[in-house]
């Protein structure tokens, strides 16, 4: 009879409870509040969002490969020029609405002699960034690092 009551206390203390025990409720509130800090810090430290669609020439504003380079490095863009450290000095001479983005008619005289260039920016919406190609530079992507 002993045996019986034994074997039943030890199945008891190893089936199933019904509910955390007290140290897994902190530890599942522990690892929430975790995530919620960690979210925190990766909103403090993501680049600014794109500019809005129906922004007049959206792709106006300051420009960098990474957030480190938005305040060391941007490329920056008016409706006339790009320019900035490290970014190839261009002036815009006819500027089109295309398919995602912008078509850019474009002198840029970092190569001699001075040539024309065609600049494709399109944006990615799911990344937060704006791709540059053209005939002359490789393709960059870049994040929008404010006005």
């Amino acid at each position: 009879m002993r045996r019986i009551a034994a074997l039943a206390l030890l199945l008891a203390a190893c089936g199933p409870s019904h509910g955390p025990p007290e140290n897994q409720a902190s530890a599942n509130q522990k690892l929430t509040a975790d995530a919620g800090s960690e979210a925190n810090r990766t909103e403090a430290n993501s680049p600014a969002k794109l500019p809005p669609a129906n922004a007049a020439l959206r792709f106006v504003g300051r420009w960098a490969a990474s957030q480190a380079e938005c305040a060391s490095k941007p490329w920056i863009f008016t409706d006339k020029l790009l320019s900035g450290a490290g970014a190839p000095k261009c002036s815009f001479y006819k500027v089109s609405k295309a398919p995602g983005g912008y078509d850019i008619a474009a002198t840029c005289p970092a190569e001699q002699p001075v040539h024309n260039d065609l600049i494709r920016l399109r944006f990615a919406e799911s990344a937060g960034a704006m791709l540059l190609e053209s005939n002359a530079l490789p393709p960059t992507g870049l994040i929008y690092c404010g006005e």
